[in-house]
């Protein structure tokens, strides 16, 4: 055989691997198209594609009544209609999204900024490239934001015909509050919107799933109000514009909440708040809320709050809010074995009543001891007011005291993006902040080196704080 045979046999075998490859690259690549909700309003700043095919894209617009909002909760940013636009999908390998917008692009970011994704603006549209599913914020100069939810596919049967299942399929849906009895699931299916609420008391393995919406409608006081509940699965589903907290677990064993969307624009607009419960497990979800986005409380004596563990989320504080916070009711005998690890702080502000919100924080305002709390490979973007914060209060903020102790507590490989205040403050001889470690931790891209730096603000009452 001469040479050229070999060549140009050696060319095909190279070209059939290419065309194997390529096929085996597009079989790992998916995306699943959401259908459109009809009676919501579609963007008119976005279009979304993704991998060539359209993606129905959302405005949603608040219509509350901005004269009756509390005076504490009047802000440039919330004493206006709050405006947010999002796209939806399922998806599994590399995803080329391409967003396009009236007029041409002069500034861009796309958060978490810990995701360093790459991208390019050419006159008005934007593209980029995500490796899989994830939450993204992206904002286009001053546009309202546009939230780009990329959902693993689902890989689960649903038999809507099941006596134990509440199945919602696409469309709209008014059940009010849905009361759930041991062994019943909720499935909002993609392309779902469901007008109600929540409610569990004193059952078991029950389960709230899908890849649809449900709407507070801006009515519905506390959306979803689990107690005394055992085994609790929330997957995948959107939760949004409640009237007041979103999320409550009361005095619970054995709660998950994974890929879960929170989004919130009322007053006490929290994301999920851990009451008195244990084992609690909160990991890749979105918050985007108007108070805290994820509180520990333990508002009662009796109910003792211990193995939490919050990560791989992204949160937005976007008024009134922590990222995460231990607090203000502390009224157990103990708060312990909190781990918020590989989160994201996009945003955290507004003002309370120990002078501020913080990127995450510890409020002990009650007689807890608050003890063994690991944060670690955190990022906080903006922190307006403070960067983080122990506070042993006179435990009257909320309650009715006495104080409490704060102990034990490290800090791990943290960023804080900007300058700021981190606040260590006891309140007396017998209530103190002790054991408190910064290992590896950077503020504004420099090393946190020892407690003598601007940013540090200890009072008295604060002891063996230790500086790595």
């Amino acid at each position: 055989m001469n040479m050229k045979k070999i060549f140009f046999l050696f060319m095909l075998l190279l070209i059939a691997v290419n065309i194997t490859n390529t096929k085996a690259s597009n079989n790992n690549s998916n995306v699943i198209v959401y259908p459109e909700i009809q009676g919501l309003t579609t963007s008119d700043l976005y279009s979304v594609q993704v991998n060539g095919k359209e993606i129905w894209t959302e405005k949603f617009r608040t219509n509350m009544d901005i004269s009756k909002l509390p005076d504490w909760f009047i802000e440039s940013y919330t004493k206006v209609q709050q405006e947010v636009h999002q796209a939806g999908f399922s998806c599994s390998g590399k995803m080329q999204i391409t967003i396009r917008v009236p007029d041409s692009i002069k500034n861009v970011s796309i958060h978490p900024l810990s995701s360093k994704i790459k991208f390019n603006a050419d006159k008005n549209v934007l593209t980029f490239s995500i490796p899989g599913p994830g939450k993204l914020n992206v904002q286009i100069d001053s546009l309202p934001p546009l939230f780009i939810f990329a959902d693993p596919v689902e890989n689960k049967n649903i038999f809507p015909d099941n006596p134990h299942l509440h199945y919602f399929g696409p469309g709209v849906h008014k059940p009010g509050y849905i009361r759930l009895k041991d062994n019943e699931t909720v499935y909002i299916a993609a392309g779902a919107i469901v007008y109600g609420g929540i409610r569990a008391n004193g059952v078991k393995n029950i389960k709230v799933t899908g890849r649809g919406i449900l709407d507070g409608n801006y009515e519905f006081k506390q959306m979803v109000q689990i107690e005394n509940c055992k085994n609790v699965l929330f997957e995948g589903v959107m939760i949004r514009n409640g009237d007041g907290w979103t999320n409550t677990l009361i005095n619970c064993d054995g709660v998950k909440y994974n890929q879960v969307k929170v989004i919130s624009f009322g007053p006490a607009g929290d994301g999920i708040d851990i009451l008195g419960s244990r084992k609690v497990v909160i990991t890749n979800c979105f918050l985007r809320c108007t108070d805290d986005c994820i509180a520990i409380k333990a508002p009662a004596a009796h109910q003792v709050v211990k193995d939490v563990l919050i990560a791989d989320n992204s949160m937005i504080g976007f008024a009134f809010s922590d990222g995460v916070t231990i607090g203000f009711e502390t009224n157990a005998k103990s708060i312990s074995k909190i781990i918020v690890r590989n989160c994201d702080v996009i945003l955290a502000r507004g003002g309370s009543r120990v002078d501020g919100h913080s990127g995450f924080s510890i409020i002990c305002d009650g007689p807890a001891t608050i003890s063994n709390v690991l944060y670690e490979n955190i990022r906080v973007e903006k922190s307006e007011i403070k960067l983080f914060e122990l506070n042993v209060t006179d435990g009257t903020k909320y309650g009715n005291g006495p104080p409490g102790h704060i102990g034990n507590i490290m800090l791990k490989n943290i960023s804080w993006s900007h300058m700021g205040p981190i606040v260590l403050k006891g309140f007396d001889e017998n209530h103190r902040v002790q054991k408190v470690t910064f290992k590896n931790c950077t503020v504004a891209g420099k090393p946190l080196r020892n407690l003598k730096a601007s940013v540090m603000q200890t009072s008295k009452f604060v002891d063996d704080v230790k500086v790595e």
